[in-house]
């Protein structure tokens, strides 16, 4: 069995080892050798590697300890030829002033390791043979197999690292030959090393073959928890019996298969997270995608889906099934036979270009008769196989739906205001029974729930999808020429919604001119969390002084306005899309149609910003319960919002209490092998439980402007009173408890999660804010490392200035 000691003596150990890998031949001497015997040195390189291009590297003591690694800390020169002395010399001394510390010069016995380069490497990068954070069962391979280099993932550089991960005891579904041969020789230097949790460099040429650079512990893994690690595998495969059934053929949705993605549609990574705790995932789900969702679309003559949940539970993470989504953006006309060839050719278009998950709406599907459909979306359902008559068929369907909603006959905007009113008038009646305590106090959560859904989520489903037909009918409109990118994103800046309003509110606070409690009293519901019980209020934040403070660094760019200049179309303008509306058979024009965007903008954000006054109100009301009985907040968060309601209309023991904290700690043990479980962002294969590559998306970019700027991550538990000016911000996913952040003069925002028209795109796009909107994990977690970013827009980059030091 090899030992793993320094990285020198554990290569060469390893190297009589293998027969699936090499480990390339190497010199190592100790700091002290080279100290007193530089020639000699010298010398005895250049007899060994004569004509080879060579890499002087690190391998000190500590370097790669079983409790803390210093993966990165010491110096490695590549590059150096054999036969250049001084070059090598100057490759060997770099490496060995990298060991001193503290002033204190390199100890002797420190040893250095020189290596022939691997050549003509077709992909480089490293391995680790657990789940780093968890330690969870899964091989995770970061690599690169763009640029030819071999340290470009080891030294973070340039925006080429991808990731696949692999479940350990399912590495015989990997189909690329490449990956089974490395995965072959990380099985082989396992057996070797017989240590678990294995960090290991690789490099595998254009010939196929594996070599191995470096095998160091995992340092990590005194974090494991190693009982949720032994339940993976089980779990994983109960998932895969799961997805199995859910792609097949479902009795009532049309499609011959499925796709289950987390940001499609109603994107609960962005709402709730990918490991979202049970209550916040249960109020999501009772609130919007059991069935308010399809309730909205039927009403607004979309194919009924009612009572059909949108969002499955797969171990407590979140997906969207996208054939339920695709199927509720059929017009109800459409015949069954027609619309089941639409959906299918949308599932094997999002198949076959996955980054495409979080704009389905937009790249994926029709849902809305945009003023180019015949350009852009005709000659599409042609090539599927549509003949004429069926694709002039949807295309009719499709343009009634759509007049129906510009029409507004009826007003089907105005109706759901109405609602909104409603809401906020029985909201008084339920907070004064939320008042009284005891047993009333479940009840009146209920009811908080109960008119949020009729009356709250409901009409914003039908707003937030009215936002969706504006914004795809805008871009139609910058598509056809008929109206400039800067003229639609100064229209989109014209738009005053209620953050319009919050920043006004903020700035009249900051200088005195509205009190904290009036403040407080139209804002105080708002929390970073908006389903989260965990996640306070802004009312609950003593310091929380939203307003500008003062900036202690400037952005390369312009500050921010959250003025609105008046938008107004020109004589031509107006003139062209008015012909475009009438060739192309829309019952508005040009007119009515930028009225109806606006007040589908609008009002989608008012309409978002009410129905969480209810929502808020109930989860306080919960956590006041729940202090009653003895539990506390953590503990509610892992409880069903089922399981708290039904003592509202049962009288349970007094021993519920316990029985309610032993569902909650079960909660909590779900969550841990939640988070354990990796899962892809789309499942679209039975076998993408086991194989999982780690999409890299592309940002939906907001503004054309560009902002160089220091980094600010933001977690949702600061408060305004951090000084962000001038920075851009880094956020998960966002929400309108978020808003504060606007406060602060941010020069931009990247988000982790989020769609193009997410809440965090039309806030940014409102206020002018260059911003990255939905990066993914993989991107997202490099900017976490960055010090200063570069965020161009208009070129649709995002480039890492200086990263963060250690």
């Amino acid at each position: 069995m090899v030992a793993l000691t320094t990285k020198a003596d554990t290569l060469e150990a390893l190297r009589a080892q293998l027969t699936r890998a090499c480990v390339p031949e190497s010199v190592v001497f100790r700091v002290e050798r080279w100290r007193t015997e530089p020639g000699a040195v010298l010398q005895n390189i250049r007899d060994r590697f004569a004509g080879r291009t060579l890499i002087v590297r690190s391998s000190a003591m500590g370097e790669d300890g079983a409790e803390a690694s210093l993966a990165g800390h010491y110096a490695s020169v590549g590059g150096v030829s054999a036969s250049d002395g001084e070059a090598l010399a100057r490759a060997v001394d770099e490496v060995v002033a990298s060991y001193a510390e503290d002033g204190r010069p390199a100890a002797g016995e420190e040893q250095v390791l020189v290596q022939p380069m691997v050549q003509d490497i077709s992909m480089c990068g490293v391995v680790f043979t657990h789940d780093l954070d968890t330690g969870a069962p899964y091989y995770v391979i970061n690599y690169d197999d763009e640029t030819g280099r071999h340290d470009t993932v080891t030294g973070g550089r340039d925006d080429v690292s991808r990731t696949l991960l692999v479940r350990r005891s399912q590495t015989g579904r990997v189909e690329s030959p490449r990956f089974r041969a490395l995965l072959a020789a990380v099985s082989e230097v396992e057996d070797a090393v017989r240590s678990p949790g294995l960090d290991i460099e690789f490099a595998v040429t254009r010939q196929g073959e594996v070599f191995i650079l470096q095998v160091r512990r995992m340092a990590c893994q005194v974090n494991w928890n190693r009982e949720t690690t032994r339940r993976v595998d089980v779990a994983a495969e109960e998932v895969r019996r799961f997805v199995r059934a859910r792609l097949a053929p479902l009795p009532g949705s049309l499609g011959r298969s499925s796709v289950l993605g987390i940001m499609p549609d109603w994107n609960p990574a962005e709402m709730i997270g990918t490991t979202p705790r049970r209550l916040a995932a249960s109020l999501y789900r009772s609130l919007i995608t059991d069935s308010v969702w399809a309730e909205a679309r039927a009403e607004m003559g979309y194919r009924d889906m009612t009572g059909r949940p949108l969002m499955l539970d797969l171990l407590g993470r979140p997906y969207i099934d996208v054939r339920e989504s695709f199927n509720s953006f059929l017009p109800a006309s459409l015949p069954d036979d027609l619309g089941e060839r639409l959906v299918d050719a949308w599932l094997d278009r999002l198949r076959a270009a996955p980054e495409l998950h979080d704009r389905v709406e937009f790249e994926v599907a029709a849902t809305v008769h945009a003023l180019d459909f015949d350009e852009r979306a005709l000659p599409g359902l042609l090539a599927l196989g549509l003949s004429q008559e069926q694709a002039a068929r949807f295309k009719q369907a499709l343009l009634a739906l759509t007049n129906r909603v510009l029409s507004g006959q009826p007003d089907l905007m105005a109706a759901q205001l109405a609602r909104l009113d409603r809401l906020d008038a029985r909201r008084p009646a339920r907070l004064q029974a939320l008042a009284r305590g005891g047993p009333a106090r479940l009840y009146a959560v209920k009811g908080l729930l109960d008119d949020c859904r009729s009356l709250g989520t409901l009409p914003f489903s039908i707003l937030a999808r009215a936002a969706f037909m504006a914004e795809e009918l805008l871009r139609s409109l910058t598509r056809l020429g008929l109206l400039t990118a800067d003229r639609a994103e100064a229209f989109r800046a014209s738009v005053r919604t209620v953050l319009t309003e919050f920043m006004e509110d903020a700035e009249a606070l900051a200088a005195g001119a509205l009190g904290h409690e009036d403040f407080q009293r139209r804002y105080g519901h708002l929390r970073p969390g908006t389903y989260d019980i965990l996640s306070r209020r802004y009312d609950q934040r003593g310091d929380f002084r939203p307003g500008r403070p003062g900036h202690t660094e400037r952005a390369t760019a312009p500050t921010t306005r959250h003025g609105h200049a008046p938008f107004a179309l020109t004589g031509p303008e107006e003139q062209a899309i008015d012909a475009a509306l009438a060739a192309r058979g829309l019952a508005c024009d040009a007119r009515r149609l930028f009225a109806f965007m606006t007040q589908a903008i609008r009002w989608r954000e008012l309409g978002k910003f009410r129905f969480t006054q209810n929502l808020s109100d109930a989860l306080e009301g919960l956590a006041a319960w729940g202090e009653e009985n003895g539990l506390s907040r953590e503990e509610l968060s892992h409880l069903d919002i089922g399981e708290l309601l039904a003592g509202a209309w049962s009288c349970r023991p007094r021993e519920a209490e316990d029985e309610l904290r032993e569902r909650s700690r079960q909660g909590r043990a779900a969550l841990e092998l939640s988070q354990a479980v990796r899962l892809p962002f789309l499942l679209a294969h039975e076998s993408d439980v086991d194989v999982i590559p780690l999409l890299k998306c592309r940002p939906n970019f907001i503004t054309s402007k560009s902002v160089r700027a220091r980094t600010a991550p933001v977690t949702g538990r600061e408060t305004a009173s951090r000084d962000m000016a001038g920075r851009i911000a880094l956020i998960e996913s966002a929400d309108p408890g978020f808003d504060w952040i606007f406060t602060t003069g941010l020069a931009g925002l990247v988000t982790k999660h989020g769609g193009s028209n997410s809440h965090m795109a039309i806030r940014c796009a409102e206020l002018g804010l260059p911003a990255a909107i939905g990066c993914g994990e993989q991107l997202f977690q490099g900017f976490l490392g960055a010090e200063h970013l570069h965020l161009d827009c208009g070129a649709e980059m995002i480039t890492v200035v200086a990263r963060r030091r250690a």
